[in-house]
């Protein structure tokens, strides 16, 4: 088997040829990957900044949220506050309201009393009626006026005093 000087230029030249055919696919493809590459970086860049960006915004309204939150705990908290000095003073006004009360209590009328007064207006009529038995008729009017003007007063008393009014009723 004897190569001719043709046949080793050939296979030379063969191999030569897929030499360069070989080097300018592994540069092509180089490039390609590159460029592949390149597009993937910027890509990467480009979202990158994008996530800065939102990053950015949501730090931001991170710090919006937590200066609401203060303001708004500020703001309980002086409400609560308020609400506080407004309990003192009521709690103030309550206990004066009730030494008060209990400064009047001797003052205030009975069951007891209400009694006394229907029997005193019982017999204010029974004036009225003596008076008009006597002829004495300015007397008589007076007394009669008088004995229904107690009456009232003696009915919005009673009704204004914790007890039962039917024993109220029956001792009158």
């Amino acid at each position: 088997m004897n190569f001719t000087t043709y046949q080793i230029m050939a296979f030379i030249g063969a191999i030569a040829g897929m030499a360069i055919v070989f080097g300018l696919g592994f540069i092509e493809g180089r490039r390609a990957v590159r460029k592949d590459w390149q597009q993937y970086a910027n890509d990467a860049s480009h979202q990158a900044e994008q996530l800065r960006a939102t990053l950015h915004k949501v730090r931001h309204d991170l710090d919006i949220c937590r200066h609401n939150a203060a303001q708004a705990i500020e703001a309980m908290t002086e409400e609560r506050d308020r609400h506080a000095e407004q309990a003192t003073t009521l709690q103030l006004r309550l206990t004066t309201a009730q030494e008060r009360i209990a400064d009047l209590t001797p003052l205030t009328l009975t069951a007891e009393d209400i009694t006394s007064l229907r029997i005193v207006n019982k017999q204010l009529l029974v004036a009225a009626q003596t008076y008009a038995g006597l002829n004495l008729l300015d007397q008589a009017r007076f007394a009669s006026t008088a004995c229904e003007r107690l009456g009232l007063v003696i009915d919005r008393v009673a009704a204004a005093i914790p007890g039962e009014p039917a024993q109220q009723e029956a001792a009158a």
